[in-house]
């Protein structure tokens, strides 16, 4: 801890602070000031006078070691609350659990939304039928994206903000599917 830091600080050393001391190696600046504003509407950093953002119930006087050590165990206990589910997946410090990403869906407007492509009549029909396919293998992306984006934005958080830190946290799930093998749709049987 070269630096000395204190718990009213401008975005900027606030963002330094992160990268050094919290979120993982990887998180870019631009992911890392989202992730800034999104401790903002969780409450933790609080905005002051000018630039300067400050810690929450945080004295002025604490030395480095005490702010870090006071930052972290906020960020672990509001990582355990439902607002907080995001945290874990940008903490580089501890291994923190994470929860799954999941979209809560409503199957009578899925449903709507398949009945609507179908009814359209289409001049090419294999078209039609690949636009339906790529759109079935996306469709429980987009809801888990729609999901975790509307559950991100707040006062001080965007929607842009919020995408960026879902395809964050996205590429921290580790777990790919297999690619699947290409099938060739039969064009004779549309003739």
């Amino acid at each position: 801890m070269g630096r000395i830091y204190s718990s009213r600080m401008s975005v900027a050393d606030w963002l330094n602070y992160f990268i050094e001391f919290i979120v993982h190696g990887d998180l870019s600046e631009e992911v890392a000031e989202s992730f800034l504003r999104h401790l903002a509407d969780l409450g933790l950093l609080l905005p002051h006078e000018g630039d300067n953002w400050e810690w929450c119930d945080c004295d002025t006087q604490l030395n480095s070691k005490s702010l870090l050590a006071k930052v972290k165990k906020d960020i672990e206990v509001v990582s355990d609350s439902e607002p907080g589910f995001a945290l874990a997946y940008f903490i580089g410090y501890k291994n923190l659990e994470k929860k799954p990403l999941s979209a809560k869906t409503d199957s009578k407007k899925n449903n709507q939304k398949g009945n609507e492509l179908s009814g359209k009549p289409a001049s090419n029909l294999s078209n039609l039928q690949i636009v339906k396919k790529m759109g079935k293998q996306l469709q429980p992306f987009l809801q888990i994206e729609e999901a975790i984006v509307s559950r991100l934005v707040g006062k001080h958080v965007d929607k842009q903000d919020a995408q960026k830190l879902f395809h964050y946290m996205f590429s921290k799930v580790g777990s790919k599917a297999e690619p699947r093998s290409w099938e060739q749709l039969s064009r004779k049987r549309h003739r």
